[in-house]
């Protein structure tokens, strides 16, 4: 009985993570709405990297202060997001989502839509977490 019932707190505790794991990424997605680079940068943890298709790889909250907001200069971004997996391992979580997504280029007002895949690897620090590296890509035709 006693084993169960340990079995039973693990996995709510499990899912307990999970949930605030799935928070920290619902908060970048609605940053990215609101084109909010600097709550975006302090998402990621101080040596946090972002790998974006077609962009250089990115490195320290700062810089990815400065790529967000460079970016929303020029676009805006409505996405979407659905969570396929989500792997806790001590410090460390292991996200992988899709997401479709809407861009639209502020100065001509052109509208794009794309389908992307994610990875986030999400660092727990002092009892947060935190987004510690993030890549993602289109998913293929």
């Amino acid at each position: 009985m006693a084993l169960i019932e340990l079995e039973d707190m693990q996995n709510e505790q499990s899912r307990t993570e999970q949930d605030r794991i799935k928070q920290v990424i619902e908060n970048y997605i609605e940053a990215m709405r609101r084109s909010q680079a600097d709550v975006l940068a302090s998402l990621f943890t101080d040596d946090g990297i972002l790998m974006a298709v077609d962009a250089p790889t990115v490195r320290g909250t700062e810089k990815i202060n400065a790529f967000f907001a460079h970016g929303f200069g020029a676009i805006n971004i409505d996405a979407k997001i659905a969570f396929d997996e989500i792997t806790v391992s001590g410090d460390y979580a292991f996200v992988l989502t899709h997401s479709e997504v809407q861009v639209t280029i502020k100065q001509v007002n052109a509208v794009s839509n794309e389908k992307n895949r994610e990875l986030f690897v999400l660092k727990n620090g002092d009892g947060a977490w935190k987004i510690a590296r993030y890549m993602f890509n289109k998913v293929p035709a």
